[in-house]
C-alpha cells in the first residue's frame, strides 16, 4: 500500500514540475519579445523630458496590450481553412472576440427585426492580415433560423464595409442555397441594402424563406461590425449610411511596433504640449483624434500579462477609443476647461490602469 502511493505521488510530482517547467519556459519566451520592443524605445528617454517618463512608460505598455487588433490569437485550424476561403491572399488570421452592450444587442436586433441568437451575443471575429502586416476586413460565422433548422454560414467583408463572399456550411434546407449562383449576389452589398427575397435578393427556386435566412447572415455581418467598430449617424430613406468614421486604411504606415508607438507617443505630447503652453488648439484635437484611431489599431500582441483576461483587455481598449473620441469632441468646442482637464487625467488614469494590468514591472528607460 505504501509503496503504491509512493508511486502516485512520485507521478503527481513529475506532471507538476513538468507543467511549472513548460509554464516558466512560455513566460520567458514573452518576456523576451517584451524586453526586445523595450530596448527599442531607448531613444525617446534622450528626446522628452525626464519628468514626463513616468506617463510615457504608462502609454508605451497601454500600446503594448491594446494594439494591433486588440485580443489577437491564431484561429482554430478548421474556421482558419473556412476563412481562407474568403480571403485566400491573406497571410494569417487572427480572433477578436468583442462584447456587446445590452444597448448594442437592442440596437441590432431592431435594424435586423429578429432577435439575436445565443451565439450571435458573444461573437468571434477573424481578421485576415496581408503579408504588409496590415488588415484585409474580417470574416464572422454567424447563422439564422431556417424552415427545417439552423443555416451556418460565414461572411467576409472588406475594409469599406462590403461583402466580399457569403459561404454557407450547414443547412437542412437546399444545395440551392449553399450555390455559389445563389451566393455571388450578396457580393458587393453594404449596409444601406435590404438584404430581402423579391426586393435585391433573388431567391433560390423553391425555397424563399431559406433563401430569406441566408440573406440574414450577411445582413446581420454588417449591422453587428458596424455596431461594434464603426461609427454611424442616425439615416433616413434617402440618406446613405456615411462610411466608417475610423477606416483603418487611413491609419500612417509604420513598418514596426516601434514606429507604430513613436507615432503615438508625439500624438501624445501635442495634447500635453496644448495644456502646459495654450497653443496648437486644432493640432491637439487632431492629435486625440489620431490617438484613438490607434487605440482601436492593428496588432499582433498579447498583453505580456493576464493574457487570459478578453474581456477586461478589449473593454479597456475600447474604452481608451472612445474616451479619446469624447475628449477630442470637448476639446473641439471648450479648449482649455476642467472639463477637458478631467477627461485627460481620466485617460492618464486608464493608460495607468492597463499598464498595471497587462503589462510588466516598469522600466527605467535611462537604464537602456
Amino acid at each position: 500500500m505504501l509503496a503504491m502511493h509512493a508511486n502516485r505521488l512520485k507521478d503527481f510530482l513529475k506532471i507538476n514540475i513538468s507543467d511549472k517547467l513548460a509554464e516558466i519556459q512560455r513566460n520567458l519566451y514573452a518576456n523576451k519579445k517584451i524586453w526586445n520592443v523595450i530596448r527599442g524605445l531607448r531613444m525617446f528617454s534622450q528626446i522628452y523630458r525626464r519628468s514626463r517618463v513616468g506617463i510615457l512608460l504608462g502609454l508605451v505598455f497601454l500600446i503594448l496590450s491594446t494594439l494591433l487588433l486588440g485580443n489577437a490569437r491564431e484561429t482554430e485550424a478548421s474556421d482558419q481553412k473556412l476563412a481562407e476561403t474568403i480571403f485566400p491572399k491573406a497571410k494569417k488570421f487572427v480572433q477578436r472576440n468583442p462584447i456587446l452592450a445590452p444597448d448594442q444587442i437592442v440596437a441590432i436586433e431592431e435594424e435586423l427585426g429578429v432577435k439575436l441568437r445565443s451565439g450571435d451575443q458573444k461573437p468571434a471575429f477573424y481578421i485576415p492580415i496581408s503579408d504588409k502586416k496590415k488588415p484585409m476586413g474580417l470574416v464572422l460565422f454567424a447563422d439564422a433560423m431556417g424552415p427545417l433548422g439552423v443555416v451556418r454560414g460565414a461572411v467576409g467583408l472588406d475594409m469599406r464595409g462590403k461583402v466580399v463572399k457569403v459561404e454557407i456550411y450547414e443547412q437542412k434546407e437546399s444545395d440551392a442555397i449553399a450555390a455559389d449562383g445563389f451566393l455571388k449576389q450578396f457580393i458587393g452589398m453594404g449596409i444601406d441594402n435590404a438584404f430581402k427575397v423579391g426586393e435585391d435578393v433573388e431567391a433560390a427556386e423553391g425555397h424563399e424563406d431559406a433563401s430569406q435566412a441566408v440573406a440574414l447572415i450577411p445582413k446581420k455581418t454588417l449591422v453587428m461590425s458596424y455596431a461594434l467598430y464603426r461609427k454611424q449617424e442616425p439615416k433616413s430613406d434617402t440618406e446613405k449610411s456615411p462610411e466608417p468614421d475610423i477606416p483603418e486604411e487611413e491609419l500612417p504606415e509604420a513598418e514596426d511596433l516601434k514606429a507604430l508607438m513613436a507615432l503615438m507617443i508625439d500624438d501624445y505630447f501635442i495634447v500635453v504640449d496644448y495644456f502646459d503652453e495654450k497653443e496648437s488648439k486644432e493640432r491637439a484635437i487632431k492629435a486625440a483624434r489620431r490617438l484613438a484611431k490607434y487605440g482601436k489599431g492593428i496588432s499582433n500582441f498579447e498583453p505580456p500579462k493576464n493574457a487570459d483576461q478578453t474581456e477586461e483587455y478589449i473593454y479597456l481598449q475600447d474604452r481608451f477609443s472612445e474616451t479619446l473620441l469624447k475628449f477630442a469632441e470637448a476639446l473641439e468646442k471648450e479648449g482649455i476647461s476642467d472639463t477637458t482637464r478631467e477627461q485627460w487625467d481620466a485617460i492618464v488614469t486608464l493608460v495607468n490602469q492597463a499598464h498595471l494590468r497587462f503589462s510588466e514591472e516598469e522600466i527605467d528607460l535611462d537604464t537602456y
